[in-house]
């Protein structure tokens, strides 16, 4: 998955794209990109480049157009033959330090802003909120999972963004909220796994459930319906709004999940409570950004939705397939 950036956008976004490709010109001893260019495609219409072992960037010859992807920024930009000729100058300027990039803002700046004035404080005129938990490791069956904590997140009044942690015992009466609520619930997987697990843990049924889905907007089931892909919140939050997970693996949360739970460390909690806001923060932020540019990218197809397949693509995708368990949570 990949932004596509125009070069009017590849300016105003705080980036590295031109920096990593100056730095492919200089590993192959051409002075402009019209050189690299050359020298490339004269060995096949895709070139990857490689650094200890990742990919880096990547270059496609399609026809008249040239496609340029900087694997570390998750960026895309597709150039015609005025693209190139316009493209040759940002580098040029770029390698003579005529480009000043301190004024430029980060995509999480861009949406931030955006939402600061308003303008994604509600959907539809209806408030939303973001919400996820952390449970147990028995994720196989759901009506045994313990929920252990949980977070939400809402715009308030002023257009902030105002948090709620949730323990277990205010679980009963967050989850009494979430059933009276009258907006939207924005989540990732939270149909197969959050909204369930909440439900069970205050021994209610099936019913709330549905009622929770049937307002629930979950990020992980649109973009499935959109791109056909099983991606996690990290991967996409990464490549679209360049946020990562606090903790980077199972073995990691494994630890903490312990510390807490048989030495009731506090500190293991903090860090818990830490990576559960977090995650509803890269959520919020990817929500951001489906909102924003109505747009995905992946494998060289661009997918184009509206806000209201935003909305309700991801029940309709869940009426079609069933509920799906155990999405990899640090994929």
């Amino acid at each position: 998955m990949y932004k596509r950036f125009t070069l009017d956008e590849l300016k105003t976004v705080q980036n590295t794209f031109i920096s990593n490709f100056y730095s492919i010109l200089k590993r192959e001893h051409c002075q402009m990109a019209s050189d690299l260019f050359k020298k490339i495609f004269r060995e096949g219409n895709e070139i990857y480049y490689m650094t200890r072992g990742d990919f880096t960037f990547r270059f496609q010859n399609n026809n008249e157009e040239y496609t340029l992807m900087d694997e570390k920024q998750k960026i895309q930009v597709v150039l015609d033959e005025q693209g190139k000729r316009d493209f040759q100058s940002m580098v040029k300027n770029y390698i003579l330090k005529k480009e000043k990039i301190t004024w430029q803002k980060t995509i999480e700046q861009i949406l931030l802003d955006e939402f600061h004035t308003g303008k994604y404080s509600t959907i539809w005129w209806k408030n939303y909120m973001v919400y996820d938990i952390e449970t147990d490791t028995n994720i196989q069956n759901l009506k045994e999972t313990k929920f252990l904590l949980a977070y939400a997140m809402y715009p308030t009044g002023g257009n902030k963004m105002t948090y709620e942690y949730v323990d277990q015992e205010w679980l009963k009466a967050f989850v009494q909220k979430m059933l009276d609520f009258d907006g939207y619930i924005v989540g990732f997987n939270s149909i197969a796994f959050d909204n369930m697990v909440s439900v069970y843990n205050v021994w209610w049924s099936d019913e709330d459930i549905k009622k929770l889905d049937e307002k629930t907007i979950d990020l992980f089931l649109f973009v499935r319906a959109m791109t056909g892909k099983r991606l996690g919140l990290n991967k996409i939050a990464e490549a679209l709004v360049n946020v990562s997970k606090t903790l980077t693996s199972w073995a990691e949360w494994e630890v903490l999940y312990k510390k807490y739970i048989e030495e009731n460390d506090l500190d293991a909690l903090e860090e818990f409570k830490r990576y559960c806001k977090n995650d509803v923060r890269m959520t919020m932020l990817v929500f951001l950004y489906l909102m924003h540019f109505k747009k995905l990218f992946i494998e060289g197809d661009e997918i184009t939705f509206t806000l209201e397949d935003l909305v309700n693509q991801s029940r309709q995708a869940a009426k079609e397939t069933g509920r799906m368990v155990g999405q990899n949570m640090f994929e």
